[in-house]
């Protein structure tokens, strides 16, 4: 775990409260059994007994926030409408639920580091867990129209608007980003209204079978205008679009993280926060 992570005024106040609560248990459990300090030293000076006390306080308060820390470092499980969200490090792939991948725009499936990167999540699906290219590609060119999520002709090729899910076996395919002059981009706007709309689309989809996803955009999408995009602020996006939506969703959702994203995400703050 990162030390940055300890870096958390929320963190450092909720374990005084709770450092608070030990002591004053230890206290009146002295006090009942007629235990006292006079029984574990010879130390008679008030001052001295004073430093004593707030030397195991702090080291109480000390070893409480590192626990938060390190728990929350693992894993943490919200509760957003009713809806049970983890998030947790893992391998997408090596779910049993629906997976939700993302694609361009067009669901190109061109892996040559061009297209689609090799290392990104949708060219592992392609080279590494795909079956059938061609049935795959017969899915996604057979997929009909969704009420409000037409397809459109862009530059001679079909285009789906951004946060259309096609499923295929137990993958969601969601159209993610634009895609020009072989860049995959949005902006801020595009990404919040994607997640909207994908959060609709999942309840379309999803058959009541749990739903796994990942932090979407924490990859090669270039935002047009964000500078700096952070995990902590891609990850909030994501639980504030599916707080606020009104997709009927009534099983677990799942959100993995890379080791790198955890690294750089306070998952503490966020629990407090949702």
């Amino acid at each position: 775990m990162k030390l940055k992570k300890l870096y958390s005024k929320i963190l450092w106040r909720d374990s005084f409260t709770v450092a608070l609560g030990i002591i004053a248990s230890i206290e009146t459990l002295f006090a009942i059994t007629d235990f006292g300090l006079k029984d574990f030293t010879t130390i008679n000076a008030w001052w001295q007994k004073t430093l004593i006390i707030i030397g195991v306080f702090l080291v109480v308060w000390a070893v409480t926030a590192y626990i938060k820390a390190f728990k929350a470092n693992k894993e943490v499980v919200l509760k957003i409408r009713g809806i049970k969200v983890t998030i947790t490090v893992g391998d997408i792939f090596k779910s049993i639920n629906w997976k939700l991948i993302p694609f361009n725009e067009f669901y190109d499936t061109k892996v040559d580091d061009i297209v689609i990167a090799h290392n990104s999540l949708n060219g592992k699906f392609i080279t590494e867990h795909l079956s059938s290219l061609e049935d795959l590609t017969n899915v996604i060119t057979q997929a009909d129209d969704v009420c409000g999520l037409k397809h459109k002709n862009k530059g001679g090729r079909n285009a789906f608007p951004l946060g259309r899910i096609i499923t295929y076996k137990d993958y969601m395919l969601l159209a993610f980003s634009h895609f020009e002059h072989n860049q995959a981009k949005l902006t801020h706007k595009d990404y919040e209204g994607c997640l909207r709309t994908m959060w609709n689309e999942i309840s379309r989809v999803y058959a009541n079978r749990p739903i796994t996803l990942p932090l979407l955009g924490g990859g090669i999408t270039r935002f047009e205008d964000i500078s700096e995009k952070s995990e902590t602020h891609l990850l909030r996006c994501l639980l504030c679009t599916l707080k606020t939506s009104n997709a009927k969703i009534y099983q677990p959702i799942t959100i993995v993280l890379t080791k790198e994203a955890m690294d750089n995400i306070n998952l503490y703050e966020i629990k407090k926060v949702f």
